[in-house]
């Protein structure tokens, strides 16, 4: 029962997969998700049901379509592999405590499933707003609305169904803790943007990056949401001084996507978040 469970969790993952590729190409277009079917975008012809079949389909064209044979963009199997581990593997550490009762042929109580179910839950949509997020900013550096606004909406829905995960024991303290953490890293990076403009005389940090913060602030604690922000910041100045010495710039004033740096930081402080901070306390304590 329990590899059933989990193959169940990699093949969802690969469909959402499948289906972030799907907002990653056809939102910065502005194109409908839903109206029109997958299809080839160098010939615009339709792929079949048994050609879109996540990550087996790509290895079975090998990358090409089958109509005109352009090559697709391995990003299509990366991101649908990458979500089907992470589906799976956040399956496996959330539901550990379920495990024994399903290895015995019992159904767990209700209290153990929804600790594990919307735990999970909100691993696999932050993770899946934040890798669609990556690949957009990457490329277009920008960081849509849709996406963070469905991210904001589905966390704040998944902090009231289990306030448990926000350390809370009532609705009334889930609110407050998710508006302490909203004004946490909210309003830090807002004063990181109005410092950095101030500071360089042009917008320094996107509108749409303070957007992803308050995305993340429905899933994460104030604590999580510093970390965040430090890790960002981290990340993004090794970041930016690679880029700058990969490329030979002579100058600082080129633009960088910043939200991937905040993903990466974010998933840092959403998994690993305490034991960052006690490594941390540790070396100062030395």
């Amino acid at each position: 029962m329990t590899l059933i469970l989990l193959a169940f969790a990699f093949v969802l993952g690969a469909c959402i997969g499948s289906f972030l590729n799907v907002v990653i190409v056809r939102l910065p277009r502005e194109e409908s998700l839903w109206r029109r079917g997958s299809h080839c975008m160098a010939c615009g012809a339709p792929v079949a049901a048994y050609d879109n079949l996540p990550i087996i389909s790509y290895l079975v064209l090998r990358g090409r379509c089958r109509a005109c044979g352009a090559r697709f963009s391995a990003r299509y199997a990366v991101v649908e592999l990458l979500t089907a581990l992470l589906f799976a593997a956040t399956f496996c550490y959330r539901f550990e405590a379920v495990f024994p009762y399903l290895n015995v042929g019992t159904y767990p109580p209700w209290h153990v499933t929804r600790a594990a179910v919307v735990p999970w839950l909100s691993d696999c949509v932050l993770f899946s707003t934040l890798l669609a997020m990556t690949a957009i900013d990457a490329v277009y550096l920008i960081i849509p609305m849709e996406i963070t606004a469905t991210g904001f909406l589905a966390g704040f829905a998944l902090s009231l169904a289990y306030p448990a995960m926000r350390e809370a024991a009532t609705l009334l303290q889930t609110m407050a803790a998710c508006g302490i953490a909203l004004s946490v890293g909210g309003g830090l990076f807002m004063l990181v943007r109005w410092l950095g403009a101030l500071w360089f005389k042009r917008e320094a940090l996107g509108l749409g990056d303070v957007h992803l913060t308050l995305m993340l602030a429905l899933f994460m604690n104030w604590r999580q949401m510093l970390l965040t922000l430090f890790l960002s910041a981290l990340l993004g100045s090794v970041g930016g001084i690679t880029m700058k010495l990969a490329q030979r710039r002579v100058h600082w004033r080129f633009e960088i996507p910043y939200g991937p740096y905040i993903a990466a930081a974010a998933l840092l402080a959403y998994f690993w978040g305490g034991a960052l901070t006690r490594w941390y306390l540790h070396l100062c304590s030395l």
